[in-house]
């Protein structure tokens, strides 16, 4: 992708699209109807490849070509990187206190096996890097460039964050002694550091030229991060 220049012939119409479609689901996932956040997952994924499709890209410019070996190793180094760094910050105590969250409380063993092995990797890290890492971000190169590409990706997967922010912070107690009761700080707060996440992100989908790479963080961040939040509340 690096390098991609853009096509001014581009219809704006697939873009634009692709962005209604996941602020719908975001509104669906979030407000309306989370328990069928899975459900809103597939359905955005199906109608974004769709969208895809009809603006000519193909599986490998969006990330999901041919998996060398150079990239698998790559996945499996930074998912070790990321376990290791959040094992640490639970020893830390100015960091462990970002995994007490009380979302997690009372979940038993199933449910949080559910979130941690089904809901994080599947539902939260591949769809969020199919629709942003990939879709997302060609669509924004094919019309903008790459450069472009990573910042309006990057905005839109901040934006993405607003209402999981919401809920964070209501359930956090660590965000809520940093940043206040007031939920719009932690909107802000979850938009900057979600844009600041999908940036690096978008920077592995370059780099490795395949979404496995970012998948392997953000399944291991979010994964992990369920589990250790219930760990802790549970010790």
């Amino acid at each position: 992708m690096g390098g991609t220049p853009p096509t001014g012939a581009a219809r704006p119409g697939p873009l634009v699209g692709a962005l209604a479609l996941l602020g719908v689901a975001n509104i669906l996932g979030n407000v309306v109807a989370p328990a069928l956040y899975l459900l809103w997952a597939v359905l955005a994924v199906i109608g974004l490849v769709l969208l895809a499709r009809a603006d000519g890209l193909n599986r490998q410019q969006w990330g999901l070509g041919p998996v060398h070996r150079r990239a698998a190793l790559a996945a499996l180094a930074f998912a070790a990187l990321t376990a290791v760094v959040m094992l640490v910050g639970t020893r830390l105590p100015g960091v462990s206190s970002a995994f007490v969250d009380q979302r997690v409380s009372g979940m038993g063993g199933g449910r949080i096996a559910f979130f941690a092995l089904v809901r994080a990797p599947l539902g939260t890290a591949v769809f969020e890097e199919v629709a942003f890492r990939g879709i997302l971000l060609a669509l924004f190169a094919r019309r903008f460039g790459t450069v472009w590409a990573v910042a309006g990706s990057s905005a839109a997967f901040g934006a993405w964050h607003i209402l999981p922010a919401l809920g964070v912070a209501a359930g956090n107690a660590a965000v809520v002694s940093t940043l206040g009761s007031d939920p719009l700080w932690a909107a802000i707060a979850g938009v900057v550091a979600a844009g600041l996440a999908g940036v690096f992100l978008c920077l592995l989908r370059i780099r490795y030229d395949h979404l496995i790479v970012p998948v392997a963080v953000h399944a291991t961040a979010t994964s992990l991060g369920y589990l250790l939040a219930w760990l802790v509340m549970g010790s």
